[in-house]
């Protein structure tokens, strides 16, 4: 797609991140069949519930602007999903795949808070006020997962990875 406006712009970045929301919620959902840390799992767990309201929320914007849900592909989100698959194919669940499960969360979520605060300031810009709230719960969630996941890091038994 080539984005020639303003409007371009922010519509291609919401097909973008609509496609990695749903890419997220099945990596999720392999991931949490992985994790054997009980908080780790649970956050994960509820994560994908979050991820799924998220979704919603992005049907809603597109329903702002009077057209139906599209996806545009996101090769960012692929490419942190598909080093996530080989690696889980080379590892066994344990101390060191829950470590990586952790962090691979961490990256997809700094990937998200990025795509929203953009978003967010496009469609501030724009006047699409309804727009901007429903992105804006979306990020201060992410932001809310995000810090609990940097909590779960600083927390971590790292002494279980030798």
């Amino acid at each position: 797609m080539s984005a020639q406006t303003i409007e371009d712009l922010f519509e291609h970045e919401l097909e973008d991140i609509y496609f990695a929301e749903h890419e997220l919620t099945e990596s999720y959902e392999r991931i949490a069949e992985q994790v054997e840390d009980e908080e780790l799992k649970e956050f994960v767990e509820s994560h994908i519930e979050e991820t799924g309201t998220h979704i919603e929320r992005l049907v809603d914007v597109f329903e702002t602007m009077g057209e139906a849900p599209q996806t545009e592909e996101c090769e960012g989100i692929e490419g942190l999903l598909a080093e996530w698959e080989e690696f889980a194919e080379e590892n066994e669940p344990g101390p060191i795949m829950d470590y990586y499960n952790l962090v691979t969360l961490m990256k997809t979520e700094r990937y998200e808070q990025s795509a929203y605060e953009s978003l967010v300031a496009l469609a501030e810009q724009q006047g699409k006020d309804e727009a901007a709230d429903l992105l804006r719960s979306n990020l201060e969630e992410d932001e809310e997962s995000l810090d609990r996941l940097a909590e779960m890091a600083d927390n971590y038994d790292y002494d279980s990875l030798s």
